[in-house]
C-alpha cells in the first residue's frame, strides 16, 4: 500500500534506473528535445507509467519470485520474470487498485524512489479513484435515538469538524463527524446491518455525473468512478458507475427490505455544483442513498501488484463467499486511460512553463480565477489531441522528488503513550499553541470516542468460532462452536477496551482540561471497571523497590 502523489517529470538520477534502460523503454529525449545522455535531464512521465518505493520493489521482487515458482511447478511453463533484484522489474507491467474497489488500472515500472509513495501521473491516480454523490442526495442516518432523512451536502456540512479539518493532494476534504452516526449497510451477501459513520468529505466534482434510474422510480447520481453494487449471481459485487449497464440489477430497499431493482436509464449530466459529498462507513464500506444500496469513497492509500500476478492467481472461484470478498480483487481491468474520461480535478493541472503577467496584475486586483482562466494553459484546454498527454510544463523545478523526511514521526514512534507525549512535547515548545487545548482535543476527539466505542462493541460483541470462523450473536449453550466443535472466542478484548484509559486519566491529572470532559473520564472509568471489575493488585518484587 502507498500513498498516492502525483508526478509529470522527473531525472533519471532520482529513480535510480540507467539512461540506457530508460531509452529502450521510450524515453529518447527530454523535454526540450534534446537527446537523452545524461542522468540529469529532465524527463516527461509518460501517463501510465509509473515509480514505486524501494521497499515495494523488494517486495515485487518476492512475489515475482512466486509466480515464476508457480509457473515452473503447477503450470509446467517456463518462469516468466526471473527477478533477482527490482531493477530487473523495470518495464514490466503492474495493475493499481484501490481498496474496495474492482476495477485495476494497466500500468508500466519504470523506476523506484526513496520515498514510501506511489508516484504516478494524475491520470493514473484519478483513474483509480472512487468518488461521491450529488449533494441533493438523500440519505437516511440514526443518532442512536432515530432516523433522520436529510440531504448528504446537508449532514456533510453540518457534521464536518471544522476545527479539524484534512486535506487531500485532490483537493478532498475530510474529517471525523462530530457525533456518533449510524446508516444501513449491506455485506455482499446481501445482509444489512448498522455501521458507523467514521468521516466526512467534500470533493471536487467532475464536469459531468451519471444519473441512474431504476424500474421502482429510484434516481441516483453520482460521479462516474464511483463504487456501484450490482448483483451477480447471488451475491454483491463492486464495479464502477462507468461500467453499469442498462439491465443491471441494483439492491434497493424498501419498507426496511432489500430487494432487486432493475436499472432501466442511465445518462451522463452536468454537474450542477462543484463539489460532491460522501461518508466513510466502517467494515462494509456500503450505505444507501436515494434508496438504492451502493458504495462509499475511500483515502489516497493505493497498491500495485504484479500483473501476471493478478491474472494467473485471479478467478471468480478463489473468491471467498464471505463478507467483503469480492473487494481488491481485479474484476476489471483498465488498460487505456483517456483523459477526456477521468474526474475533473486532472483536467484542471496546469501545463504551462510560466504565468503571464495578467494573472499577477488580476491577483493585484482581485479578479475572480474564472477571469484569469483564459491566460493559463490546462489540461482541459487540450483535450482531443496529442498534447492532452504530452508536452506538460512545470514553473518551478525541484532538486529531488524524494528530498524531505522520508518518514514521518508518528510511524516512527512505536506506542501510542510514545506518539501523545512526543505531541504535547511539541504543543509545550510552540508559544502559538494551547497546550491544555490540545490536550483536551485529544481526549474528546480520539480517546473518549475510542473508549465509548470500544465498550458498546464489547457489550454488543459476537463471538467467533477459531476453527470454521462461524459467528454467534451469543455463547452457545454448549460452549463451543454447534457446526464444527471447535474453540469459540470473544471478537472484541478487553484490552482493546481498556487501551487508552490510563493514558486518559494521565492527561486529566497533569493538563488543565475541562471540568466537563475529567467528569466523561471518570465515569468511563467507571463503567469499564463495572464491566469487568477493579485491576488486581500487582504483586510487588524486590526489584520494584530498588
Amino acid at each position: 500500500d502507498m500513498i498516492d502523489l502525483p508526478l509529470t517529470h522527473f531525472r533519471p538520477d532520482e529513480i535510480g534506473v540507467p539512461i540506457e534502460r530508460l531509452r529502450e523503454l521510450g524515453y529518447t529525449h527530454d523535454i526540450y528535445g534534446r537527446e537523452l545522455t545524461e542522468s540529469s535531464q529532465v524527463l516527461e512521465l509518460r501517463h501510465q507509467d509509473i515509480l514505486v518505493s524501494e521497499d515495494c520493489g523488494e517486495w515485487l521482487v518476492r512475489v515475482a519470485k512466486f509466480v515464476d515458482d508457480l509457473l515452473v511447478k503447477v503450470y509446467r511453463l517456463e518462469p516468466f520474470y526471473r527477478a533477482e533484484k527490482p531493477l530487473d522489474l523495470v518495464g514490466h507491467l503492474l495493475m493499481g487498485l484501490a481498496p474496495h474497489t474492482s476495477a485495476g488500472v494497466l500500468a508500466r515500472l519504470i523506476g523506484f524512489s526513496k520515498a514510501p509513495v506511489g508516484y504516478g501521473h494524475p491520470f493514473f491516480h484519478a483513474a483509480k479513484r472512487r468518488n461521491c454523490f450529488a449533494g441533493d442526495t438523500e440519505i437516511t442516518v440514526s443518532d442512536g435515538r432515530r432516523w433522520i432523512s436529510m440531504p448528504i451536502r446537508r449532514f456533510v456540512v453540518e457534521n464536518f469538524d471544522v476545527s479539524k479539518p484534512g486535506l487531500d493532494h485532490m483537493g478532498t476534504f475530510y474529517s471525523d463527524p462530530m457525533q456518533p452516526f449510524y446508516v444501513r449497510s449491506i455485506d455482499t451477501q446481501g445482509v444489512t446491518s448498522l455501521k458507523k459513520v467514521t468521516s466526512v468529505s467534500v470533493h471536487r466534482a467532475p464536469a459531468h455525473l451519471i444519473q441512474f434510474a431504476t424500474r421502482r422510480g429510484k434516481v441516483l447520481t453520482v460521479t462516474p468512478d464511483h463504487a456501484m453494487l450490482v448483483w451477480d449471481t447471488g451475491y454483491l459485487r463492486k464495479i464502477r458507475a462507468l461500467e453499469v449497464k442498462i439491465g443491471d440489477r441494483v439492491p434497493a430497499e424498501e419498507g426496511g427490505l432489500v430487494i432487486s431493482d432493475e436499472v432501466v436509464a442511465r445518462e451522463t449530466v452536468q454537474a450542477l455544483d462543484d463539489r460532491v459529498y460522501c461518508l466513510t462507513v466502517a467494515e462494509n464500506h456500503t450505505l444507501v442513498a436515494n434508496g438504492i444500496f451502493c458504495g462509499q469513497c475511500d483515502g489516497d492509500e493505493d497498491c500495485v501488484m504484479l500483473l501476471l500476478d493478478g491474472l494467473i492467481n485471479f478467478s471468480r472461484a478463489y473468491l471467498p463467499e464471505t463478507r467483503g470478498g469480492t473487494m481488491d480483487a481485479p474484476l476489471v481491468l483498465t488498460t487505456r486511460i483517456d483523459p477526456a474520461e477521468v474526474d475533473k480535478e486532472c483536467l484542471n493541472v496546469d501545463v504551462c512553463d510560466h504565468y503571464p503577467l495578467e494573472v499577477y496584475e488580476g491577483c493585484l486586483a482581485y479578479a475572480h480565477p474564472k477571469d484569469l482562466d483564459k491566460y493559463v494553459d490546462r489540461v482541459e484546454r487540450r483535450l482531443g489531441t496529442p498534447a492532452q498527454v504530452e508536452g506538460f510544463f512545470f514553473t518551478h523545478p525541484t532538486s529531488d522528488i524524494s528530498a524531505g523526511p522520508l518518514e514521518s514521526t508518528y510511524t516512527k514512534l512505536g506506542t501510542m503513550l510514545e506518539k501523545l507525549e512526543a505531541e504535547l512535547d511539541l504543543a509545550e515548545k510552540i508559544r502559538a499553541v494551547d497546550t491544555d487545548d490540545v490536550a483536551e482535543r485529544v481526549l474528546n476527539t480520539h480517546f473518549i470516542r475510542d473508549l465509548q466505542g470500544n465498550l458498546n462493541a464489547f457489550s454488543k460483541q459476537k463471538v467467533r468460532c477459531t476453527k470454521c470462523n462461524a459467528k454467534y450473536r451469543r455463547m452457545p449453550i454448549a460452549g463451543k462452536c454447534t457446526r464444527c466443535g471447535g474453540n469459540v472466542i470473544p471478537t472484541v478484548h478487553e484490552g482493546s477496551v481498556k487501551k487508552y484509559l490510563e493514558m486518559s486519566r494521565d492527561i486529566c491529572k497533569t493538563y488543565a482540561v475541562s471540568e466537563y470532559t475529567k467528569q466523561r473520564v471518570e465515569v468511563l472509568c467507571m463503567q469499564i471497571e463495572s464491566t469487568f471489575g477493579e485491576p488486581p493488585e500487582r504483586q510487588l518484587g524486590l526489584a520494584d523497590f530498588m
